[in-house]
């Protein structure tokens, strides 16, 4: 049995991680070398540092911009021989029939997880936190019902000390 919750948590997360790795990509040539997803949060590492906080509000922005465009997420398998002709966002290990998810004119990307069917669907991506780690970055991220609950907390905490003050 699907714990429908559960699930639609993580592929907010999952699709949001294509969208944003897609973002670094599109905004400063920065690519993906590593993605962790635990219950609370989302990271990916990138190939570039330092970021500064004008390219990751840059990044954020192009996300969110194609999150509430509501394209399609497109899954489908392909042969070695039409591999080639894909422009992939990471160049392919794997041979034989391989899976593909794309969000058209944005990401194309060998992926065998679980995906929304449109990015509205992914709900808000904010980045909450960056840390340099040597030559590359690591991102902090939520996507969908965590970052709303997220907000919600931080807001609490900001009009709790607002009447503190008062």
């Amino acid at each position: 049995e699907i714990d429908w919750p559960r699930r639609l948590d993580l592929m907010q997360q999952h699709t949001g991680q294509h969208i944003l790795s897609a973002a670094f990509v599109a905004q400063l040539g920065a690519n993906t070398v590593g993605f962790h997803l635990s219950e609370d949060y989302a990271t990916i590492d990138l190939d570039r540092a330092p970021l500064s906080d004008a390219e990751l509000a840059g990044v954020e922005a192009l996300a969110n911009d194609v999150v509430f465009e509501d394209r399609p997420v497109l899954a489908r398998f392909v042969s070695d021989e039409e591999v080639p002709s894909l422009a992939l966002r990471k160049p392919l290990a794997h041979e034989g029939p391989v899976r593909i998810v794309e969000i058209p004119s944005f990401d194309t990307s060998a992926c065998g997880g679980t995906h929304v069917r449109a990015t509205g669907q992914v709900g808000l991506i904010k980045i909450t936190r960056s840390e340099r780690r040597g030559s590359e970055t690591r991102v902090e991220f939520l996507c969908g019902l965590r970052a709303l609950h997220d907000y919600q907390a931080k807001n609490a905490l900001l009009m709790d000390l607002a009447r503190a003050h008062t």
